[in-house]
């Protein structure tokens, strides 16, 4: 074990018997309930005190009960009787300069409806609340169970006390019984680390921007070292930094009254500083900067942030791609949210704008936002959904009130709560959304229609030009009609739909004729890598990209497990996929797939300019070469641009599993590729005879041109005539006929055809079309399985299914290397599969090997071939 790691430990451990804490800790209050605690017997812990009022009545019994099982032989106890309670600890001396961590215990047993939890308060010196932080709430847990907050760090300079609150909340429906317990609450100051960079969001575009600060304050030694890392997405190190950090002493303010709780002063003394850095930052994409403060003891405290350095992508003025702020909590100012959203890439953005009335304040930032989204081409989408908590509508509410709920009470509850704001937007915002996305509780109502056109009414009776949505579920059946109130549908599901479900609801018809937006929803950090989490994602904005969603939202992207933002308002490792996607997809319009020599997967979008892009991805990794355009470029999901590399007439373009943009394709040659097809894409099985087919052409180049092509098909096959020329004006599409020999021992199925071009224009061209010709008419299966039993022996399953209307009779032979051939017969050959097994002593040798399977009809000419390699 190393030095540093018997540091780590030391740091963590605590005196004995006591829970992990840092080593800069410093005790600032502790309460075991013991003797000390009750100097005068009143079973009431001194200095502690009570808050009565609505549903914190007096009958309720509270105080400090003796109990051995207690860890430390005494307990403050509620016993629950029908109410609830507050209990608050003595004050304590707190600064903004420190953060702060509760440790206690926590026992709570036979509740039902009630549910506890302490919070933490901290209070300017007249002891009122300016900021509070709770644990989660907790109903019969079984015995003891820690109950710890922090660290956390109050924010506000006006804060200088702290005190630990003990609640029991009752529930809906009263509990008679039922105690909850709390023991040796201990509320302790540790070091406050800030990292911060100088950005508002962590988002740059010039990597010599980046500079990174750490505030420290609260340490004991005045001068620990300071190391600054800089990590890839993969927690890699490129660069790094070690600072020997210079600390002031810290003053504190100390309260003159008598019962407030002030640390012992032998351990107040404490240092506070800062340092910088700048990271050398020598390409584009996703980063981390890890700092850690070491001392003697080793490692004290340890913190990271993410940064962005994005490339220089234009962003187009009209697009379909937007964030969702609906529901989520938004951890930027409005001023910041204006700079970063421009550069995430998007053309909408939906708002939650239900302010309250009395802070016309937001009012104002809200139209200022507006207006500096307009004018970066982001068009806003307010959304209604809860009324603002200060409002008493909004108490008379449950936490999970839906939307429907909202409007089912009478309109005089919460039209004058939205009267401001719908005058105050409504000339600015155009796009009106009620609900959050995934609230498709309108949707359900009986008269939908005639609700939603009273809401309408109501809404915008000043005769606003709006246009209004709804939430609408996937699986919901769409409405037909021909003025229907509402003008867009937030599509959601539960769970969250992949990329081939969103195709799929796509093509379902659209009876309403309604505006259909879909919600991008990435996969949990926690529970897929990168990798998965960044391709899922391109394939979700990729099949509403294809599919023709009118509007293109992620959700949350505030959001520390799904977001392209963490919950600070820093960029996620999918900000950049995003970014690079919706950049360069945003407004293009999907045109059709080109089918390349090494079968990734593609699909090509053409811009608004004209221009054609490709997105190339393959579960395998390989290299594609082909002509693809005279200055071709490859941008990978972060963003990163290069030329692709040349290979003969064409370029290389290296593909994986994360897609790649492959920009600068020539359109006219991109489009010919798509449209050249064969007429009939099966050639019957029927070998040494030729068979007819065409080749369809499509001339897609603006002006007249001829050329050459040439037809290659598998080795053995006969094309006549293999090669040809021809003349085409522009716009012209011409077939040329064309006949197909098939060798006696073709394979059946899908097999590869290379067509080559040579084409003279305004220049000569010179590139390959790929496409399959299926041998078989499609009326026949033929399939094999093998597997190894454990004598040893070999078996093959035949299967065979005819779809014809008439039976057929084959004769089958199976040919292995180095073993006899083996004969089976198919009678009457139906729809129903026919299954025949051969088998194979010693079939441990024959794995790997490949077997030919020749199926020849019996008094007909079809013959199907069929090659497989043995697997185990």
């Amino acid at each position: 074990m190393s030095l540093l790691s018997h540091f780590l430990i030391l740091a963590l451990l605590g005196p004995s018997g006591s829970l992990p804490r840092h080593p800069d800790t410093v005790e600032v209050f502790a309460c075991d309930f013991g003797q000390a605690w009750d100097l005068n017997y009143d079973r009431w812990p001194d200095r502690w005190q009570r808050v009565f009022g609505e549903g914190l009545p007096k009958y309720v019994e509270a105080g400090i009960v003796a109990d051995e099982a207690a860890p430390n032989g005494s307990r403050l106890t509620v016993k629950v009787n029908g109410g609830g309670a507050k209990l608050l600890s003595p004050c304590a001396s707190v600064s903004e300069k420190f953060s702060y961590k509760v440790e206690s215990l926590l026992d709570v047993r036979g509740l039902q409806h009630a549910r506890v939890r302490l919070q933490v308060e901290f209070c300017d010196e007249q002891k009122q609340v300016i900021e509070t932080v709770d644990s989660p709430w907790r109903q019969n847990t079984g015995g003891w169970v820690d109950c710890h907050i922090g660290p956390i760090s109050p924010t506000d300079p006006r804060v200088q006390l702290a005190r630990v609150a003990f609640i029991v909340e009752p529930g809906e429906l009263t509990d008679l019984a039922g105690e909850a317990s709390l023991a040796r609450v201990w509320l302790g100051r540790l070091p406050r680390m800030t990292i911060e960079s100088n950005s508002a969001y962590n988002v740059y575009t010039n990597p010599s921007d980046v500079e990174v600060k750490c505030d420290l304050s609260g340490i004991l030694d005045s001068d620990p070292d300071i190391l600054f890392e800089l990590l890839d997405a993969s927690m890699q190190r490129l660069d790094g930094r070690r600072v020997q950090f210079e600390g002031r002493v810290i003053t504190e303010r100390r309260s003159k009254a008598s019962e407030i709780v002030e640390p012992d002063p032998d351990q107040n003394v404490a240092y506070a500083g800062s340092t910088t850095w700048r990271p050398v930052i020598r390409q584009h994409g996703f980063y981390k900067v890890r700092v850690t403060m070491e001392t003697e003891q080793g490692m004290l405290k340890r913190d990271v942030i993410n940064l962005i350095v994005a490339p220089p992508l234009a962003r187009p003025s009209e697009g379909e791609f937007g964030w969702s702020l609906a529901g989520d909590e938004i951890p930027l100012s409005l001023d910041n949210l204006a700079k970063l959203l421009p550069q995430a890439a998007i053309n909408w953005v939906k708002l939650p704008v239900w302010y309250d009335p009395a802070e016309p304040r937001r009012g104002d930032d809200l139209v200022v936002l507006t207006e500096k989204l307009a004018a970066a081409d982001i068009e806003t989408v307010g959304v209604i959904d809860h009324p603002p908590a200060s409002a008493e509508f909004a108490r008379r509410l449950s936490p999970d009130a839906a939307i429907a709920d909202v409007f089912a009470v009478d309109s005089s509850a919460w039209l004058p709560l939205l009267d401001p704001v719908l005058t105050r937007l409504s000339m600015r915002v155009r796009w009106w959304q009620l609900g959050a996305d995934d609230d498709a509780s309108l949707a359900a109502d009986e008269n939908l229609q005639a609700k939603v056109l009273d809401l309408r009414e109501k809404l915008f009776r000043f005769g606003q030009e709006v246009n209004l949505g709804i939430g609408w579920d996937w699986t919901q059946e769409a409405l037909a009609g021909v003025s229907l109130p509402w003008n867009f549908e937030q599509m959601s599901a539960a769970p969250a739909l992949t990329g081939p479900e969103i195709a799929a609801y796509l093509d379902l018809p659209n009876p309403a004729g309604t505006r259909r937006w879909v919600l991008i929803e990435p996969l949990p950090r926690g529970e897929y890598d990168l990798e998965s989490r960044t391709r899922d994602m391109v394939e979700q904005m990729l099949a509403a990209k294809i599919k023709a969603a009118d509007a293109i939202f992620v959700a949350r992207p505030f959001d520390d497990e799904r977001g392209l933002m963490n919950n600070a308002g820093s960029p996620s490792d999918l900000f950049l996929p995003w970014r690079t996607a919706a950049s360069l997809l945003g407004g293009a319009k999907f045109v059709g797939s080109i089918d390349l020599p090494g079968d990734s997967q593609n699909r090509v979008f053409e811009t608004k300019q004209g221009e054609f892009l490709m997105v190339v991805w393959s579960d395998e990794p390989c290299e594609e070469i082909a002509y693809l355009g005279d200055d071709v470029r490859v941008v990978d999901v972060w963003g990163r641009e290069e030329l692709a590399d040349a290979s003969g007439d064409g370029q290389l373009v290296k593909v994986d599993r994360l897609p790649r943009f492959v920009l600068g394709l020539n359109p006219y040659v991109a489009r010919w590729r798509m449209e050249t097809r064969f007429a009939a894409k099966h050639v019957p099985s029927i070998f040494g005879a030729a068979h007819n087919n065409k080749l369809q052409l499509h001339n897609s180049f603006p002006q007249g041109v001829s050329g050459m092509v040439e037809i290659v098909g598998p080795e053995g096959w006969q094309i006549t005539p293999a090669r040809s020329d021809f003349k085409l004006a522009a716009g012209e599409s011409f077939a040329k006929p064309i006949q197909v020999t098939l060798p006696f021992d073709a394979t059946g199925g899908t097999s590869p055809v290379r067509i080559d071009f040579v084409v003279d224009g305004e220049r000569q061209y010179r590139f390959s079309v790929y496409r399959n010709l299926i041998v078989g008419d499609g009326q026949l299966e033929l399939d094999t399985y093998t597997r190894l039993e454990e004598d040893g022996t070999l078996v093959v399953e035949q299967r065979m299914v005819n779809f014809n209307s008439d039976p057929l009779d084959f004769k089958c032979q199976l040919y292995a290397p180095g073993r006899r051939r083996q004969r089976a017969q198919v009678t009457r050959l139906g729809p129903s599969p026919d299954v025949k097994v051969y088998r194979y002593p010693n079939g441990a040798e024959l794995i790997g090997a490949e077997f030919w399977l020749r199926a020849q009809e019996i008094d007909g000419g079809r013959v199907l071939n069929h090659r497989f390699t043995v697997e185990q």
